[in-house]
């Protein structure tokens, strides 16, 4: 600072210096660290600076609390790992549904109970039956 007829007068200095990276991209996969800290995964979206695009702490948080993230409790606080997050995303992941029939599925045999039962209706079995036993009450009839 100098003073110049009354006036004060500032000098701002600015010298250029890297920030150190955060280090989430080396990290192991197996070391504990805080949902909020996990935002910066690049599984998540995050990056260096940068927090995941794609999860929000509070989504983390309901994981947890549906128990589909696992963490480890330090304290008061919940951890997680590189590892928990892959798995979690699986778990997520929507696998598309297979069609029921189609040129490129194999045939496949019939299997269980239905297979071994007649391909008739109920109600048809019914008359059967209704029938047989008529047909056994006219037999004894003509005995006599």
């Amino acid at each position: 600072m100098t003073e110049d007829s009354g006036h004060r007068w500032y000098q701002l200095v600015v010298d250029k210096f890297e920030l150190p990276e955060p280090g989430f991209e080396n990290l192991h996969e197996d070391v504990p660290i805080s949902l909020d800290d996990a935002l910066f995964l690049p599984e998540l979206g995050g990056g260096s600076w940068k927090r995941s695009y794609l999860v929000t702490i509070n989504e983390l948080r309901a994981a947890v609390n549906r128990g589909d993230l696992e963490v480890e409790r330090h304290g008061k606080n919940f951890r997680t790992t590189r590892r928990y997050i892959a798995e979690w995303r699986e778990k997520c992941r929507v696998h598309p549904n297979q069609p029921a029939s189609g040129s490129d599925l194999p045939a496949k045999p019939l299997t269980g109970a239905r297979s071994n039962k007649p391909s008739t209706s109920s109600s048809m079995l019914e008359n059967k039956s209704a029938l047989d036993v008529a047909r056994m009450i006219a037999q004894e009839l003509k005995k006599r």
